[in-house]
This record gives structure tokens, C-alpha cells and sequence, in this order.
């Protein structure tokens, strides 16, 4: 081996060395709490890794300078954490994401079945919503998705319009005489004529990724789209306000599709724990209050090769009842929801 060689290999041996050692000092923002999964009655302390010595940090929570090491958070869900290390050759600035839970475990509620009713076994259920003592359901499926009105109490489709096979229909709601669909992956929404579901207009979200379920609290518009974000829409511009972490006591909730407001909460299904479930959770927070187990409904339905999940939700207020149903389930079941 030549002494050009032997040179080239010491000097790339010293600069490996040097970048890792280098590499090894990259700060970072370390936190600890008191409990495993911190919630808005926990402190989390923040601290830099490795230590910096006689040099000024400041700590930021959600851009907002914090006063102290610590967070109290006032909120749940994800959240940044900035740290801007002040030292003689600049300003270094690192940041991390931290999670925060609800402080209290769900509680589990159960449900009264009332009545049944006929059901289309061909609809593949993505949203129901009661709207002066009429049924509406949006069914999905490319080529076969719909909007349709409903006679619950017999099954018969009363209306139907067909949405072109460009699109997947998903939830739906309604808003000042309209009603409001979703579509799964276009990123269209539409918006119908209450009384002869003629299309008034189309509208995009350009915020979120896909339209999963969607509900009203008679001001604002809430939509899922299969993350673990809820988003607070201008039910006349349709703009995208804001989002919300969906979060329990140890877990953030995705897969929250079918919505329904009622009594101040948000009711929805969801496919992330594979059970026949209903969460309930309040807009404002995120925070999920109960877990509604809605398991022996789907044995009572016609058992057949297309039988798919657990979808739909609709509450009638002058009933004071929910209506629940699935994907390509024959039967339409009128609930009470009881604490176990």
C-alpha cells in the first residue's frame, strides 16, 4: 500500500470521526412526567440532552415562551415543543412533538334495542341523518354510491340520486335546508336541495386528505378523514377552520368515520378496534367521555357474503333515540344508549 494511500485513509478516518463526534452533540429536547401518557392535568418537564452549560434556553410550547422548564398543557392532543439554545456562535433551535392525553378512562355504555327495521341489504351505509322525522343515507361505493331519502319504518327508498361512479360517497349531514355529502378521495363535497336533492353546488377541502364522516352542530360543520384529526368547517364557505386531536386516556382514535351531534356530543363509529362501537367525544376538546358497545346487532341481521361492518348512526330528537345500522345490513335497529 502507498504512502498517498495510507494519507487518503488517515484523513478520511479523521473526518468519519469528526462527524460523528459531531453527530453525538446534536442536542435534543428531552420531557418527563409523572404519568406514562401525560394529560392536561399532568406537568411535563423539558430539559435539553446532553446538558448545555452557561448558555441561555428558552423554552416555547406552541410558540407561546414558557416562564419555567415545565408545561401545564391546556389542551389535548399532538403539540410542539421549540427550545432555542443561545451560544457564542449563534442561535440553535430544536423542537419535538409531544402528545396529550384526556385525563379519564372512558366510560363504557350499552344500548336497548327499542325496534327494527327493514334495511336495503344492498346499501353500503356511509351516513344516515334524520332531518324533520325524514331519513336520509348516503351509500358508497364506486358506480354505486347514492343519496337517498328513506322510510325508515318500512325500508322504502322514497328517492334516489345516483352520484357519478367518479366518486365514493361518504358521510353526510345537513346545514340551513341543505344537505352536505362527503366523498372519500377526490376531495369534493356536495351540496343538495333538501327537498328534491337536486345538486346546488360542489365545494373542495383542501386541508385535509380524504372526507370520511362528517355532522353539524347547528353553527359549525365537523369532518373526519381517517387520521386522528376531527376539522371545524364554515358550513357556508366550507373552509377548513381548524383541527382537533381525537384522544382517549392512552390513545390517539383514527378511523372515525360515520358522525352524529346530539346532546352537545359528537357520536361515531370507528374501524380502528375491529368491534361493533360507538365513541363519543366532545368537539371543543377532542376528549372521548364513552365507548358504546353495540356488539350482538350485527348477529340479528341476514348472514350473507357481502355482510361488512358496523356503519351508520342517526339520532331522531323527537324520538330521543338512536338509529344504527351497518354496511349492506338488512336491518335498521332503534336504540337507547345506557350506561353498563
Amino acid at each position: 500500500m502507498n504512502l498517498r494511500l495510507l494519507t487518503f485513509l488517515a484523513l478520511a478516518l479523521l473526518l468519519l470521526s469528526a462527524c460523528s463526534s459531531k453527530q453525538s452533540l446534536r442536542y435534543k429536547i428531552t420531557t418527563v412526567s409523572n404519568a406514562k401518557n401525560p394529560s392536561i392535568a399532568d406537568t411535563i418537564f423539558l430539559s435539553i440532552t446532553p446538558a448545555v452549560q452557561q448558555q441561555a434556553i428558552s423554552f416555547y410550547h406552541d410558540d407561546e415562551a414558557l416562564l419555567a422548564p415545565y408545561i401545564i398543557p391546556s389542551k389535548t392532543g399532538e403539540q410542539t415543543v421549540k427550545a432555542v439554545i443561545e451560544t457564542a456562535d449563534g442561535n440553535s433551535e430544536i423542537a419535538k412533538t409531544i402528545r396529550v392525553f384526556a385525563p379519564n378512562k372512558p366510560k363504557v355504555f350499552g344500548y336497548e334495542l327499542i325496534q327494527s327495521y327493514p334495511h336495503d341489504i344492498n346499501a353500503y351505509t356511509q351516513g344516515l341523518e334524520f332531518v324533520n322525522g325524514a331519513l336520509f343515507e348516503s351509500t358508497g361505493q364506486y358506480g354505486n354510491s347514492s343519496l337517498r331519502k328513506v322510510n325508515f319504518k318500512t325500508g322504502e327508498v322514497i328517492q334516489k340520486l345516483p352520484i357519478d361512479k367518479a366518486y365514493f360517497a361518504e358521510g353526510i349531514t345537513h346545514f340551513n335546508g341543505k344537505i352536505i355529502q362527503l366523498t372519500w378521495k377526490k376531495k369534493v363535497g356536495f351540496v343538495y336541495n333538501l327537498d328534491d336533492l337536486t345538486l346546488d353546488k360542489s365545494f373542495s377541502y383542501t386541508k385535509s386528505p380524504e372526507g370520511w364522516g362528517l355532522c353539524s352542530d347547528g353553527d359549525f360543520l365537523y369532518k373526519t378523514d381517517g387520521s386522528q384529526k376531527l376539522w371545524k368547517l364554515d358550513p357556508n364557505t366550507f373552509e377548513e377552520l381548524s383541527s382537533q386531536d381525537i384522544v382517549t386516556h392512552n390513545t390517539f382514535l383514527s378511523k372515525v368515520n360515520e358522525l352524529e351531534y346530539a346532546n352537545g356530543k359528537i357520536y361515531a363509529n370507528t374501524y380502528q378496534f375491529n368491534k361493533d362501537v360507538v365513541v363519543i367525544f366532545d368537539p371543543k376538546t377532542g376528549i372521548v367521555s364513552g365507548v358504546v358497545d353495540f356488539s350482538g346487532l350485527k348477529k340479528q341481521v341476514t348472514q350473507h357474503n357481502q355482510l361488512d361492518v358496523f356503519n351508520g348512526i342517526a339520532y331522531h330528537p323527537e324520538r330521543k333515540t338512536f338509529f344504527v345500522t351497518g354496511k349492506y345490513w338488512d336491518k335498521l335497529f332503534e336504540v337507547k344508549i345506557i350506561e353498563k
